[in-house]
């Protein structure tokens, strides 16, 4: 019965993949999707707000597999439906151009995304550890007729991307190796969910020392990652030391991992310790004054908010021989002094509150940030317009 459903399915994708070479592209629509057609946020957010808000001309639409999504899309304004509904399908078919951050057949409904799309990925990061291809290789999956015969029928499942985006010379050829897309098909123009360090708020007197802990991801979607009982995370001495201090810890786990329930129950009563459970983080990680990380390249990000970055690798080999492998020595692309367990790393945030940072840290931190943000973005003022001036360049072209 699996075998019918599939087959079923592979005919009606077929058709729909056949129609939509057909079907005459519309310019100036834009279809927008990200992180598995799950959740509104991440760079195609950002931009999809940049297109509606400041180029009128474009036909931007959001795209989710998610009916949830889709209706808290529409209370906002804009244009959004869902991926397998008939408005869906169609506009995704008429589509000029085609924006996601993972893959176009997790984010949209790819067979509907012809040739004649273009699509840019615009990613969810900048990476310190290996990603797509750097990791993965050309690892052969033996398949028998059938499953080879599925392959084949099924041009539109296969990794598909005409353009990325990156930040920098450095991170242009990481991203562009990493993807297999040709250098010049990777454009530098920052990255547009990093629009929010360019406009930084003023801080109101007296508040709590915001600082965000953002690990990388561990294991599979939707696995528990604990981070925390093994390293000395006490949740009752170190909400006492952040309140002497007057500094809230928030928890932000990476979006395919969650963190132990225990650790979840124990810090429903705590004063000063939250757990993070936004959409986007990126709507609120502007309003931190510290941002702590082990190998999450959102610290990259960061580095554009001229704010202090901790860094806590408690399990820095066991990561890279069970996880991933990094891109640069740990060392040469990060911040010392680095903490090995929580007690450690609470008294490196106390320190850098009351003390500051150091002369010598901050030219690191400078270095850093030359090397991963291209220090200016022409003549635009955001990220996101200067993407959009390079994709106007791309159609006169």
């Amino acid at each position: 019965m699996e075998k019918v459903k599939q087959l079923f399915l592979l005919c009606i994708n077929l058709f729909l993949y056949g129609i939509s070479q057909l079907i005459t592209k519309k310019s100036g629509l834009w279809v927008f999707g990200a992180w598995f057609g799950s959740r509104y946020s991440d760079n195609p957010k950002a931009f999809f707000e940049y297109t509606n808000q400041h180029q009128k001309q474009i036909t931007a639409i959001w795209i989710s597999k998610d009916h949830a999504v889709v209706q808290s899309v529409r209370d906002q304004g804009y244009r959004a439906y869902h991926a397998n509904s008939i408005l869906g399908l169609w506009w995704q078919s008429r589509a000029q151009f085609a924006f996601v951050c993972q893959a176009l057949q997790d984010d949209l409904y790819a067979p509907c995304i012809s040739k004649q799309t273009i699509v840019v990925n615009l990613w969810h990061g900048l990476p310190l550890k290996k990603i797509m291809y750097d990791v993965f290789g050309e690892k052969v999956i033996h398949k028998n007729v059938i499953g080879r015969l599925f392959d084949y029928l099924s041009p539109y499942e296969k990794q598909r991307n005409d353009y990325l985006i990156a930040t920098s010379p450095e991170t242009q050829k990481t991203l562009s190796k990493a993807f297999r897309v040709p250098i010049e098909r990777t454009l530098i123009t920052g990255f547009p969910r990093n629009d929010v360090f360019l406009n930084l708020p003023v801080k109101a007197e007296n508040t709590p020392y915001q600082c965000i802990y953002m690990p990388t991801f561990r294991g599979g979607q939707g696995s528990e990652c604990d981070l925390f009982a093994q390293y000395g995370f006490d949740v009752n001495v170190i909400d006492s030391v952040l309140a002497e201090n007057n500094i809230a810890l928030v928890l932000r786990m990476h979006p395919v991992n969650k963190p132990p329930q225990a650790l979840i129950e124990q810090i429903q009563h705590s004063r000063n310790i939250e757990i993070d459970y936004s959409a986007d983080i990126f709507d609120t990680i502007a309003l931190y004054d510290c941002m702590v990380t082990d190998y999450s390249g959102g610290y990259f990000d960061f580095l554009l908010s001229n704010k202090p970055i901790l860094f806590a690798p408690f399990d820095l080999e066991k990561y890279k021989k069970q996880e991933r492998d990094l891109y640069y020595q740990y060392e040469d692309v990060t911040l010392e002094p680095y903490a090995y367990s929580w007690p450690e790393l609470i008294d490196n945030i106390v320190a850098t509150k009351q003390e500051g940072i150091s002369a010598n840290y901050q030219q690191a931190y400078n270095l850093l940030k030359v090397k991963f943000h291209q220090a200016s973005v022409g003549n635009a003022q955001l990220f996101s317009a200067e993407l959009y001036q390079r994709l106007e360049q791309l159609k006169i072209n």
